[in-house]
């Protein structure tokens, strides 16, 4: 009986212990060790780039911010973004809200074709739906010039607003098809029951029921088109924006410090967009009901016509802009010669073939260690919970506010100094697109580590199982479709970003995207759109790779 009696607290004792020997030789350490990486590669780099707008001669001056707001030209770049990112996001979220309610709200056919098609512009560069807008209504454009003979200038304002919308289209779709399709539609039934009109029910019920959704696609989209640099640098002509001018700045002028200064004033809208984005998003989450039935009725004809007929008009707009990318690249000479031909893929302008294999490099070396790293902050900030938790998820997500081309900044700033090994190698273009992205792979992992039942954890260490057992045995066997969806987004941004490494790439390390924006200010139009062919190709064969290995699972991550 003694014995009996004093095996329990024994095995207590031996459970205890290895708890206590996990926490102190490896949660703290990788804890300690992720917290390092995330100040070096965030925290000491953008405290580089505000150092630098306030340097002076004899210490901290406000000089910089003096002359930016005195200088006509480069003040107006501020209300030139915010002009821009406002119209774009009315515009924007307005249409992806009517495409979403009628693909979660209506019974129009072709409801998973549509949803798909619309999402095509999240697997090309930013810059692509300038390009082609050009090649379409530019001054030799096939639309303007050759069938209207009109002389439009698609170039200013108008023409950023226009490639904001197609670019940002899909980000607004994913947030706002997710919340109608969470909203039970037994609410508006029972508005309709008491009489209510469609419309009334529409704006009664409907809208606010799906407010902090709207909200939080609108903040998202406004940080989108204010720290874009493609779409502007493309399109834009003399119309600059906080984006372009730091370009300007840096490369053009070589004023490290009046870019500094505009990269500072950038990130303050940028910063609020953010966190009004994700308080908006947190609120929107908290209104998903698990018990919501969409159960949808039969939609009158007329209803289901005219939705109908604007997501494929929608969707046609979509594919003209990527059919017209493809074309380009087998023309001989858009505008002037319809000529069939392969010569733009022979890259003679540029190192093509070369700059893909860079940037698949630097993809698919991004994809696994940005997915292991979130996944890791993941496990550490939802599952482990030790103190100064809090701490680090705010380190992670920080870097969703920093737009890309500050960051790439900061790490001139910071990296770009004697004994720092991997600048100018592929590993800082990899750590670049890892910390820019970062913020939504570490979201993903804890919203899936939330999914998973604490007690299978606790029931694996009371069988004698390590954290490390746990993790490889447990954890990580059912996070794996949430880890090769986070190393497909990565991959996916690291292939089309340029904002991000702008400023970082070397010769022999150009990126593909990259390319495609240096081929195009070299009027290499024809070779521009080859290389977002290829691009593209590239993301859709790993796509169609992850749905063959993983079967209906990866249809549905695609799809999501």
């Amino acid at each position: 009986m003694a014995l009996a009696r004093g095996r329990p607290a024994e095995i207590d004792w031996s459970l205890a212990h290895r708890r206590f020997v996990d926490e102190r030789y490896l949660l703290y350490p990788a804890m300690a060790g992720v917290f390092l990486l995330l100040v070096v590669f965030i925290l000491f780099p953008i405290l580089q780039v505000i150092q630098r707008s306030v340097a002076g001669p004899e210490g901290v001056t406000l000089a910089n911010y003096a002359r930016y707001f005195t200088h006509p030209r480069i003040a107006s770049t501020a209300w030139r973004s915010l002009w821009v990112s406002g119209l774009s996001t009315v515009l924007t979220v307005s249409l992806a809200f009517v495409f979403a309610y009628a693909l979660t709200r209506t019974t129009i056919p072709g409801r998973g074709l549509l949803h798909t098609l619309a999402l095509l512009p999240l697997v090309a560069p930013s810059l692509v739906q300038a390009l082609a807008l050009i090649f379409l209504f530019g001054r030799n454009g096939l639309i303007t010039a050759r069938l209207l003979g009109a002389d439009v200038n698609i170039y200013g304002w108008h023409g950023i607003v226009i490639s904001e919308v197609f670019y940002c289209f899909p980000h607004a779709l994913i947030i706002l098809y997710t919340t109608l399709s969470a909203v039970d539609t037994r609410l508006d039934e029972a508005a309709e029951s008491l009489g209510a009109s469609g419309w009334r029910t529409f704006w009664t019920v409907t809208v606010p029921s799906a407010k902090y959704g709207v909200m939080s696609a609108s903040f998202l989209i406004f940080n989108l088109v204010i720290t874009d640099f493609g779409n502007p640098k493309v399109i834009g002509g003399d119309y600059n924006v906080l984006a372009t001018e730091i370009y300007n700045q840096v490369s053009g002028q070589q004023n490290l410090a009046m870019g500094s200064t505009v990269s500072v004033i950038l990130m303050i809208p940028a910063v609020l967009a953010f966190i009004l984005q994700y308080y908006f998003s947190r609120r929107n989450y908290a209104l998903i009901s698990g018990q919501a039935r969409p159960f949808l009725r039969p939609t009158r004809r007329g209803a289901a016509r005219a939705f109908g007929a604007f997501c494929w008009l929608v969707c046609a707009m979509i594919l003209l802009v990527y059919a017209t990318i493809i074309t380009a690249s087998f023309i001989k000479l858009w505008g002037y010669d319809f000529t069939p031909t392969l010569r733009h893929y022979r890259f003679e302008a540029s190192d093509g073939w070369q700059v893909l294999w860079v940037s698949l490099k630097i993809s698919v070396i991004g994809g696994i260690v940005g997915a292991i790293f979130s996944l890791l902050v993941a496990y550490i900030v939802e599952k482990k919970q030790p103190p100064g938790a809090r701490l680090l998820y705010l380190r992670a997500v920080i870097p969703a506010a920093i737009p890309g081309m500050v960051l790439g900044l900061a790490y001139i700033f910071a990296f770009n100094r004697p004994g720092v090994v991997f600048y100018g190698t592929i590993w800082i273009l990899v750590i670049a697109n890892i910390v820019h992205y970062l913020a939504l792979g570490v979201l993903a992992g804890i919203a899936n580590m939330k999914q998973i039942d604490r007690s299978l954890e606790e029931a694996s260490v009371s069988l004698g199982a390590g954290v490390l057992m746990t993790f490889r045995r447990v954890l990580f066997p059912l996070s794996r479709v949430a880890f090769v969806s986070s190393a497909l987004y990565f991959f996916m941004t690291s292939m089309v970003t340029i904002s991000a490494v702008i400023f970082l790439y070397a010769p022999d390390t150009k990126t593909a995207a990259l390319s495609v924006l240096l081929l195009d200010d070299a009027g290499e139009a024809g070779e521009a759109a080859a290389m977002s062919t290829l691009i593209i190709a590239v993301i859709l064969a790993v796509f169609l790779l992850v749905r063959l290995l993983l079967g209906r699972q990866g249809f549905k991550l695609i799809r999501g």
